[in-house]
């Protein structure tokens, strides 16, 4: 039906985290009418279950926790799903931009509240394949492809500059600076050439403060 592919830098505590939502989440399958949640699936992200800190975003900073990264699972999901037409019910963006992903095409999640889920709205089973690398993470989904998906993507407005600030203790994370912005993504979804539905994506990333850790 689709694939998607995201890259990380090879050896950082987040590919832990990374790799073991991955093992969760490959071979599962939804069935035609079924709502997938991430959260329910991959479950908790605890030390018990092999979870590291690693750096996660908490409001406009970057801080380390337990899990840290595993959001790069989530969103290379959303964007195979994104592809594959399939009905996205809930997601949200990350409240600061990463350049791993898509402008306004990614799903952040924190258990057990921060939720990101879809429904299999087609007539057979989606069946999630997920392949990691030491650098890199695909989602395969393999079913029987609905709609035709075509999307556009605005230019950025709404520029906020970012602050210079001092971060203090083990759970600082130093940042270089990012501009806030909004941006906008439709997902259109056609039938045999007809249009079905017109979606709108819209998403306000609060700028990223320049972070010095002392």
């Amino acid at each position: 039906m689709s694939s998607y592919t995201t890259r990380f830098e090879p050896g950082e505590p987040r590919v832990r985290n990374i790799e073991l939502a991955a093992a969760m989440l490959d071979g599962h399958v939804v069935a035609p009418g079924d709502t997938f949640s991430f959260n329910d699936v991959v479950g908790p992200r605890t030390r018990g279950r092999g979870y590291v800190p690693a750096p996660s975003i908490i409001g406009s900073r970057l801080v380390k926790d337990v899990g840290g990264g595993i959001c790069q699972v989530s969103s290379t999901l959303f964007n195979a799903v994104f592809r594959a037409g399939l009905d996205i019910r809930k997601a949200r963006a990350h409240t600061m931009y990463l350049p791993e992903y898509p402008e306004g095409r990614e799903a952040a999640v924190a258990y057990p509240d921060l939720d990101f889920t879809w429904r299999n709205d087609t007539a057979r089973p989606v069946r999630i394949e997920v392949v990691s690398s030491r650098s890199s993470l695909t989602v395969n989904l393999y079913g029987e492809r609905r709609y035709e998906v075509r999307t556009k993507t605005s230019a950025r407005y709404g520029i906020k500059p970012y602050r210079t600030g001092v971060g203090r203790g083990r759970k600082c994370v130093p940042t270089s600076g990012r501009h806030g912005f909004e941006v906008d993504v439709w997902r259109t979804l056609f039938d045999d050439g007809r249009r079905v539905r017109r979606e709108k994506f819209h998403t306000e990333y609060r700028p990223q403060p320049n972070v010095k850790c002392l």
